[in-house]
């Protein structure tokens, strides 16, 4: 199994716009309630969505406008993050003619402690979820206003 996710979108936005929805820790988990946005390194938010559960997410690191860094127990909805349950995700953003591609990479699969079966149903359902949330992301980035 790879231990790796990467996909990518091309939105068409100001890059500050992008920068500010990718940065909100969690923005990939649906919420029906807004989380406090901190983005300082080491910031935990807690995401919570109906459909899913609760997730807290942390930032890890950034680079202004580039890259931002995460770490979020997907596979463990409602438990604190304690680092052998996470995986890290990564967002690059970088500008192409008059868009922003943005790149996630979700890495440390093979590391959790849980067996295969449900590492790999974890992989497979995180390698749809992103296609899907980077489509949103792209929907909410380039809407007016």
């Amino acid at each position: 199994m790879s231990d790796r996710i990467e996909r990518s979108v091309l939105i068409e936005a100001p890059l500050d716009r992008v920068w500010d929805l990718v940065t909100e820790p969690g923005w990939w988990v649906p919420s029906q309630t807004p989380a406090p946005i901190d983005r300082t390194p080491g910031a935990i938010a807690i995401r919570e969505s109906e459909q899913w559960g609760r997730f807290p997410v942390q930032l890890v690191s950034f680079d202004p406008k580039t890259y931002a860094a995460f770490r979020w127990a997907s596979t463990s909805p409602g438990e604190d993050l304690t680092g052998d349950n996470t995986t890290l995700v990564e967002f690059h953003l970088a500008s192409e003619a008059e868009a922003i591609r943005v790149t996630v990479v979700e890495t440390g699969f093979a590391a959790l402690p849980i067996p295969e079966e449900a590492r790999r149903k974890s992989f497979d359902g995180n390698t749809q979820g992103w296609g899907e949330q980077l489509d949103s992301l792209r929907d909410r980035a380039q809407q007016p206003g």
